[in-house]
C-alpha cells in the first residue's frame, strides 16, 4: 500500500511543482519587464531565503547561528511583524496563516490555547528559543511584543530539545533599542472588539546612547501593555491584559544581561463543541447556534521571568545563558468532547454531554547555557556551538466531572444547565505531575567548498516522567454517573467515587541525530537535502496517567531555495516525509500509545515584488497525513479501520495569497490597499474519515493611511460572510470561523 501512495505522490508532487514553476516563471517576465526598477528596501544577497512577509532578510534567531538562511538544510518561515499588522492580527491564531501548512489541530483543541499542527503533525512553542508552555494546555498568545514569527519544520530535538514532531514555533520578542521611541494604539470592530496597546523603548539614562557598550549608558528598557475585551462570534470571546517589562543591562565590555518579565491575565468564553455533523454533513441550522454550555470559561493566569547573559570572549568564542522560570494557575470549565447524538443519521437530542471543571497550578522552569566558537579556516563558514539544557514542568492538576442533561432538540438548543455550582459534579482525579528533560547538544556547520555546505547535529536527552495521584476508577468503565437525573434536572447524579491511588514513573533516554547538505546550484539557487529524527515527550494534565514513554519522529526533506532580481523575486520549495510514533492519547477514558502516522507533501512560498510599492506573497501546502498504525487501547490491537486513514484536520490543500500596494503618485503617497484569500481544503472531523467539513476560500480587504508620526488602518475580514471552519472539536462537530467583520486602528508613534 505504501509503495502506491509513494508513487501517487511522486506524480502529485511533479504536477504540483509544476504548477509552482509555472508561477515563478510568471513573476520572472513581470519582473523583467520591470528592469528599470529600484528599491533599495528590496534588494538582498543572492544567497538570501525567502521570508513570508516579502521582506529581505537573512536572519533567523532560531538557528542560534550566523550562518545564512540560504546554507542552512532546514526549511523555516518567518513572518514579520509588519505582515502581521497590515492584516489587524492581535493573537497567534489570526497570523498563522502566513505559514505555509500551519493550521489549528483537531486534537485537544478546547478553545482556549493555541494547538497547531505543521504537516499534518504536532507543533512545539517556544519564545526567544526557551520552552513557552506545552503543547496541550498551554495558553492563547497574543502578538503583543513579537518581533516575528519563525517556524522550523519538521523534528528539531537535535536544535532545541523538546522536538515535536511537525516543528516549533518560536515568538521572537521585538529588540530593545537605545533611542526613545514610544507607540500607542487603540482599536475597535465587530462583536465589540476594543483595544489599547502602549509600547515604549528607550535608555535608561537622561542622555540616551547609540552603544550599549559604551560606559556613558546604564542599560535600555522596553515596556509593552496590552488589553483587550471582545465579545466574539457566536459568544467565543475574550478579555485579556498583558504586560511585558524588558531591561537591557550593561554588564562590561563584551557582556550583555536581559531580564525579561511576561505577565498574562486572560479571561476565554470558549467553544469546545462546534456545530454538530448529522448523517455525515455539518448541522443545517444559523451559524450563529450554541451547542456549548453558556457558562463555559477558562481563566488563565501566567507570570513569566526569564534572564539571559551573552558574554563574547573574542570574535570566535561567545558564551550564552537563559534561564526562565514561570507560573501558570489554569481554571478551566467546559464540555468534554464526548457528546453525541441520539442517532447520529436523524437524531435531534445530544447526548453524553460531559462537563469538566479543571484546575492547574504549574511551575516551569527552563535553563539554557551554550558555548559558540566560530572561524572563517579559509572557508566563508565554520560554526561549532556545543550546550546544555534543562526544563522542568511540576505541579498538581485536580479535575471534577459531571454528566450533563441532554439537549432536547439541536434545532432549537435550551440549556437544562443553568451554573457551575447547580450540576452534580463527580471527583475525577487530583495528582501530582512532573515532566522533566535533561540534554546534551553539538552542533557543527562549515562551508566545505564555496559551493558545498553542511549542517550536523547530535542531542541526547534524559526524560524523567512522574504522576502520582487519587483516580475514581468509576470513570474507567464509564460508570461514574446513575441514570436518574438530579432533582435540578440539570445532570444526572453521580456515583459515590471508587478512589484508587496510583503512581507512575517513564526513565527514558533518546539519540536525535541530524544531517543535511546544501548545494549553491548558482548565484541565485541553493539546493538542499536533510535528514532528522527527534523525540518528544507529549506530557499534558488533561489525560490521566501519562507516565508514558516520549513519542520519536523521523523526517527526509529535499528542498531549493531561490532569490532573484534583487530579491523580487523569492521562492521556498521542500519535499518531505516525516514520520511519527508511538504517540499516545486517552480513549474510553483508558491513556495509552495508540500509534504512528506519516505525512508526504509539498511546501512552496513565493514572494513576487513585479513594480515599485506593489508586493505579492504566495504559499501553498499539499500534505497527506495517514495513520500507519492506531492501537485500540480496549482490545490492545491495531485498528485496521483506522489505518490508512487521513488524520484529523489536517487538509491536504492550503494556500494562502496576500498582496499589497502602496500608491506611489505624490497625492496617494501615504495611502495603501492589501487583498487576501485564505483557502483550507476539506478536512475529516474523526478517525473513520466520515464527517468532513468543507473547504472555503476566506477573502480579506485592508486599507491604511500612514504618515510619520500616525497611522489609520481598516481591515475587512471574510468579505463573502462564508461559512469556515478552524478545526473540528470532536469527533461529530467542527468549530466555525469568524463572520464578516470590520476593523478600525489607530496607531500614534512619537
Amino acid at each position: 500500500m505504501r509503495t502506491n501512495r509513494k508513487s501517487d505522490l511522486a506524480s502529485l508532487i511533479l504536477r504540483r511543482m509544476s504548477v509552482v514553476v509555472g508561477l515563478c516563471y510568471v513573476g520572472f517576465a513581470q519582473a523583467q519587464d520591470v528592469a528599470s526598477y529600484k528599491d533599495e528596501g528590496a534588494k538582498v544577497k543572492p544567497s538570501q531565503q525567502i521570508q513570508v512577509s516579502g521582506r529581505a532578510g537573512n536572519e533567523s534567531a532560531s538557528l542560534k547561528s550566523n550562518v545564512p538562511l540560504s546554507d542552512v538544510p532546514l526549511t523555516i518561515s518567518i513572518v514579520q511583524t509588519e505582515q502581521m499588522q497590515a492584516q489587524g492580527a492581535l493573537n497567534l491564531d489570526a497570523a498563522i496563516k502566513n505559514v505555509s501548512g500551519l493550521s489549528q489541530s483537531s486534537t485537544n483543541n478546547y478553545g482556549y490555547f493555541n494547538n497547531y499542527l505543521a504537516r499534518g503533525l504536532p507543533v512545539g512553542f517556544l519564545r526567544d528559543g526557551l520552552p513557552d508552555g506545552p503543547a496541550v494546555n498551554g495558553y492563547a498568545r497574543s502578538l503583543l511584543d513579537v518581533a516575528q514569527i519563525e517556524v522550523l519544520k519538521g523534528p528539531g530535538s537535535a536544535l532545541f530539545g523538546a522536538g515535536a514532531p511537525g516543528g516549533v514555533v518560536n515568538l521572537i520578542s521585538k529588540r530593545v533599542e537605545p533611542v526613545a521611541a514610544q507607540t500607542f494604539e487603540f482599536g475597535f470592530g465587530s462583536f465589540q472588539e476594543r483595544h489599547l496597546k502602549f509600547d515604549a523603548t528607550g535608555s535608561l539614562d537622561s542622555a540616551s546612547s547609540s552603544n550599549l557598550g559604551s560606559q556613558d549608558t546604564s542599560g535600555l528598557y522596553r515596556l509593552a501593555l496590552e488589553s483587550q475585551d471582545t465579545e466574539g462570534y457566536r459568544g467565543f470571546g475574550n478579555r485579556t491584559l498583558e504586560f511585558t517589562p524588558t531591561f537591557i543591562l550593561n554588564s562590561g565590555a563584551r557582556q550583555i544581561t536581559s531580564l525579561q518579565f511576561r505577565h498574562l491575565d486572560s479571561k476565554i468564553h470558549n467553544d469546545s463543541v462546534g456545530m454538530p455533523f448529522r448523517n455525515g454533513k455539518i448541522l443545517d441550522v444559523p451559524q450563529e447556534f450554541r451547542y456549548y454550555t453558556p457558562f463555559a470559561e477558562s481563566v488563565s493566569k501566567i507570570d513569566r521571568l526569564t534572564f539571559k547573559h551573552r558574554h563574547q570572549f573574542s570574535e570566535e568564542l561567545g558564551l550564552h545563558l537563559s534561564v526562565a522560570y514561570g507560573r501558570r494557575d489554569l481554571d478551566f470549565a467546559r464540555n468534554i468532547p464526548s457528546w453525541r447524538l441520539d442517532n447520529p443519521v436523524s437524531g435531534k437530542q445530544m447526548v453524553n454531554r460531559n462537563w469538566r471543571d479543571q484546575q492547574d497550578r504549574l511551575n516551569d522552569s527552563a535553563a539554557q547555557l551554550e558555548a559558540s566558537w566560530r572561524t572563517a579556516m579559509g572557508l566563508s563558514f565554520h560554526e561549532v556551538s556545543f550546550g546544555a539544557a534543562w526544563s522542568r514542568t511540576a505541579g498538581t492538576a485536580s479535575r471534577r466531572q459531571a454528566l450533563l442533561a441532554p439537549l432536547t432538540d439541536i434545532f432549537a438548543p435550551v440549556f437544562p444547565e443553568r451554573s457551575n455550582t447547580e450540576v452534580d459534579r463527580a471527583f475525577a482525579w487530583d495528582r501530582k505531575v512532573k515532566n522533566q528533560q535533561s540534554g546534551l547538544y553539538l552542533q557543527d556547520q562549515i562551508a566545505l567548498s564555496p559551493d558545498w555546505k553542511m549542517r550536523a547535529g547530535l542531542r541526547f536527552d534524559k526524560y524523567q516522567i512522574e504522576d502520582r495521584g487519587q483516580y475514581n476508577t468509576l470513570f474507567d468503565a464509564g460508570g461514574a454517573f446513575t441514570s436518574g437525573l438530579t432533582s435540578n434536572k440539570q445532570s444526572f447524579q453521580s456515583k459515590v467515587p471508587l478512589i484508587k491511588y496510583e503512581s507512575a514513573n517513564s526513565n527514558a533516554n533518546q539519540w536525535s541525530p541530524s544531517l543535511g547538505l546544501v548545494y549553491q546550484a548558482s548565484n541565485t539557487t541553493a539546493l538542499y537535502g536533510g535528514l532528522a529524527r527527534g523525540s518528544f515527550s507529549n506530557f499534558t494534565t488533561e489525560m490521566g496517567r501519562t507516565a508514558f514513554a516520549p513519542e520519536t519522529s523521523s523526517q527526509v526533506e529535499l528542498g531549493m531555495k531561490s532569490v532573484m532580481l534583487d530579491g523580487r523575486f523569492q521562492l521556498n520549495l521542500s519535499i518531505y516525509d516525516t514520520h511519527r510514533n508511538d504517540f499516545f492519547q486517552t480513549a474510553n477514558g483508558i491513556a495509552g500509545n495508540l500509534g504512528s502516522s506519516n505525512t508526504q507533501g509539498v511546501d512552496a512560498e513565493l514572494v513576487l515584488r513585479p513594480e515599485r510599492g506593489w508586493k505579492l506573497q504566495l504559499v501553498y501546502a499539499y500534505q497527506d497525513a495517514v495513520h500507519t498504525k492506531y492501537v485500540n487501547v480496549v482490545t490492545r490491537e491495531n485498528d485496521t479501520g483506522v489505518v490508512g486513514k487521513q488524520v484529523r484536520g489536517a487538509a491536504r490543500h492550503q494556500w494562502n495569497l496576500w498582496s499589497s500596494y502602496d500608491f506611489q503618485s505624490p497625492e496617494w503617497s501615504h495611502v495603501g490597499i492589501a487583498v487576501g484569500a485564505n483557502y483550507r481544503g476539506e478536512f475529516y472531523a474523526d478517525l473513520l474519515n466520515s464527517n468532513r467539513a468543507p473547504s472555503k476560500v476566506v477573502l480579506d480587504f485592508a486599507a491604511y493611511y500612514r504618515q510619520k508620526q500616525y497611522e489609520v488602518q481598516v481591515n475587512l475580514s471574510n468579505l463573502g460572510n462564508v461559512r469556515w471552519y478552524r478545526y473540528a472539536p470532536a469527533e461529530g462537530s467542527a468549530a466555525p470561523g469568524d463572520a464578516r467583520a470590520i476593523n478600525v486602528a489607530a496607531r500614534f508613534l512619537f
